[in-house]
């Protein structure tokens, strides 16, 4: 059987590493438009900070070690499911069974975004480029479009790489998706700190420049220029090669419970799937390493043989450049709301039906995996309630015995 996987990245190594412990007789095919080998996309601020070569997670060996055709700097165009059949820019590749983990950009729903001079920063090759400007002395000032997750990432980096960071958020809040109100406060505190002019309540509405993008203008009318423009306010799955080929998509790409798309003999995994949410239900672009990662192992294992349908994925963050440590895991409301907080530190749960249903940590996380185990579970906690506030908690002896019946 030969396997074709389309991307590189968390998803699409992820469904490789999967297989290959089960089936070392298929022949596997990776397809990367980027001249790298496979790498990790979170790693790859500590990449430019510090010189690390984490971001390579598999090492330059791994095509090799598992028996994997990949096939670097190739561009696929069009997918012909009938044909079994997928056309790049230099000719064509068969195959049984394919697998499309294209990943995702960055994004803006705003005029004048398609214009040459607005970076992402979601592949290794346009950070590459955005980082070789700065350090070549050609940047001295960067505007950033929203203040979610990677937006505030970006700026981070920015700002350590000696560079003036204005960031412009239209909400009231820095990452109005994943953090509540508190700890947004708390996150915006350190963004200032680090000497990032954050500015809320601020709404693009345009990308301006004469054949090039130099600046934004807002809604007040005022224009800001500066040399780096970034598009942050959200994601795109990249889904261009799906032109014509009848695969069904909206946002994302629609799978059902084993991330197969309607098309026969087709997966898909990671930022291009909108794939359900484990709390709510709700499909959605879940565009974070973990999805992606588990995503993957579901489809290798299908494609290994096994049943195996996806639970549903994680609304889930962590912020780790900011100086505290900051995790925001599952949705910011219920029907009760526990919170204890001190100088540096802040816990709180949400609880729907004494189940917790969400959770956000500032400074110490060291709870967070037995809060998610819990939610994950939908355990009824109303009779260690008034624990899960305690500095201890999350040492397994204090939650399983009072979770014993």
């Amino acid at each position: 059987m030969k396997i074709v996987v389309i991307g590189a990245g968390p998803a699409g190594v992820s469904v490789v590493e999967t297989l290959r412990r089960y089936d070392i007789s298929s022949e596997v095919v990776m397809l990367s438009s980027e001249p790298y080998p496979p790498y990790s996309p979170p790693a790859m601020v500590d990449h430019f900070l510090h010189d690390s070569r984490a971001h390579l997670w598999r090492g330059t060996d791994w095509p090799a070690r598992l028996g994997v055709d990949y096939r670097a700097g190739v561009v696929v165009t069009g997918i012909d499911p009938e044909g079994h059949r997928i056309t790049l820019q230099d000719g064509t590749v068969g195959y049984d069974r394919l697998v499309i983990a294209t990943g995702s950009r960055l994004y803006a729903p705003l005029e004048g975004i398609d214009l040459p001079g607005i970076y992402n920063f979601k592949s290794l090759s346009a950070a590459e480029e955005l980082v070789g400007h700065i350090r070549a002395g050609e940047a001295k000032s960067a505007l950033v479009v929203g203040a979610g997750f990677i937006g505030m990432e970006i700026a981070l980096l920015l700002r350590e790489l000696g560079v003036t960071v204005t960031q412009i958020e239209m909400t009231d809040q820095v990452m109005p998706r994943m953090l509540d109100h508190d700890t947004a406060a708390i996150a915006l505190s350190l963004m200032q700190e680090r000497g990032v002019d954050v500015r809320l309540n601020t709404k693009a509405e345009a990308f301006v420049g004469n054949g090039r993008a130099s600046g934004v203008r807002l809604e007040s009318g005022e224009v800001l220029e500066a040399d780096i423009l970034i598009a942050a306010t959200g994601v795109k799955p990249n889904l261009d090669l799906l032109a014509g080929s009848g695969i069904a998509h909206q946002w994302g790409i629609t799978v059902d419970d084993h991330l197969r798309t309607n098309a026969p003999d087709i997966y898909a995994a990671g930022d291009a799937v909108e794939a359900p949410d484990r709390m709510t239900g709700r499909p959605f672009v879940h565009a974070i390493f973990p999805n992606a990662v588990a995503q993957g192992e579901v489809v290798g294992l299908n494609l290994a043989g096994y049943d195996v349908p996806y639970e549903g994925a994680d609304s889930m963050n962590s912020l780790k450049h900011l100086g505290l440590p900051i995790m925001a895991v599952g949705i910011k409301e219920g029907d009760e709301v526990l919170q204890s907080r001190g100088p540096h530190w802040l816990r709180t749960i949400y609880l729907q039906d004494s189940r917790i249903a969400g959770f956000q940590l500032v400074e110490d996380i060291s709870a967070a995996g037995v809060l998610r185990s819990l939610m994950i579970q939908r355990a009824d906690v109303s009779r260690i309630k008034h624990k899960l506030l305690e500095p201890d908690f999350g040492m397994g002896v204090v939650v399983w015995e009072a979770l014993a019946p």
